[in-house]
């Protein structure tokens, strides 16, 4: 693990050293207890990385990491806010049993949303449940955000009026950095004319991100993210947004990153914003999922 610029390592020789996992288990609940907000990152097809998240939301394993009565928002990227009332149905109906998060991803129809297999999901979910964390949604009803970047959208509200003012107003160097990070993603074989629209929709999906955050502090006093490792970048993700939405409320970003044959150096696996400082607290390196390069397709497709 990585944190403040430097390797976080078990001591040689020393028998009851905390892992960096529970450094960071540790770390991550200070925040929380001081009222704070905790960005996690994932890959979204590792599995591993739902596993280690879960066992951030819920330190079952060793005592010193006791969340007391703490019980913060875990607000899932995953979960629109139009699954508000699925979402509220199965805790009435779960009532006081055990919830299971299989029943949870059944009632969110989770093999219609296109998201990666539910279980691979399964651990996270149900951590968040044993753990008894509030599960809220994060991101806004599908297509809504592109909707309001293109300007098509009706009944704009006062919030997304503001939402879109503030998005637009992040600085040129990161819209640029975001804009090349979207090419990258689409194999740099895609005109770049329609870039900047996708780079405003996901501004705009890092600020209702943002705002469901601070909702969720509001109920419970504070919140984790569960999200893409784009979504928590500490330099233009949803924590660029919350300080200026909340600039004293103490943000803390965690990426989870896979580690690639040959790179073995490990402050390169460290985003960095446009000025080449660090954009996030912490790199939590992980075994790569193994999957298909995603390129190759659509360089087949070219003729």
């Amino acid at each position: 693990m990585l944190a403040g610029g430097r390797p976080i390592e078990v001591a040689a020789g020393a028998a009851c050293a905390p892992s960096p996992l529970e450094q960071l288990i540790v770390e991550v609940w200070h925040v929380i207890r001081g009222g704070g907000i905790v960005l996690l990152g994932e890959v979204h097809d590792n599995a591993e990385h739902h596993r280690v998240r879960g066992d951030i939301l819920w330190p079952r394993l060793e005592p010193r990491f006791a969340t007391r009565d703490l019980r913060p928002a875990a607000v899932f990227e995953h979960i629109d806010t139009s699954q508000r009332e699925r979402l509220d149905t199965f805790y009435a109906i779960a009532g006081r049993r055990q919830r299971q998060a299989a029943d949870l991803l059944r009632a969110l129809l989770w093999d219609r949303s296109g998201w990666p297999a539910e279980r691979i999901f399964e651990p996270l979910f149900d951590a968040a449940l044993r753990a008894k964390l509030p599960i809220l949604p994060g991101s806004a009803p599908r297509g809504r955000a592109g909707a309001l970047a293109r300007g098509t959208a009706a009944d704009v509200t006062d919030a997304e009026a503001a939402a879109l003012d503030l998005a637009r107003s992040m600085p040129a160097p990161l819209v640029a950095a975001l804009e090349d990070d979207l090419q990258a993603s689409h194999c740099g074989m895609t005109p770049s004319v329609g870039f900047g629209t996708m780079s405003l929709t996901q501004r705009l999906a890092d600020a209702h991100l943002a705002g469901q955050l601070l909702e969720g502090v509001k109920k419970q006093g504070a919140a984790f993210l569960l999200a893409g490792n784009g979504h928590v970048r500490s330099d233009r993700g949803v924590a660029w947004h919350l300080r200026h939405l909340a600039p004293q409320r103490r943000v803390v970003s965690v990426v989870l990153a896979e580690v690639e044959d040959g790179k073995v150096d490990a402050a390169a696996y460290v985003p960095r914003a446009p000025d080449g400082a660090w954009a996030t607290d912490y790199v939590l390196l992980t075994p790569r999922q193994a999957r298909p390069d995603p390129c190759e397709k659509v360089r087949q497709r070219r003729p």
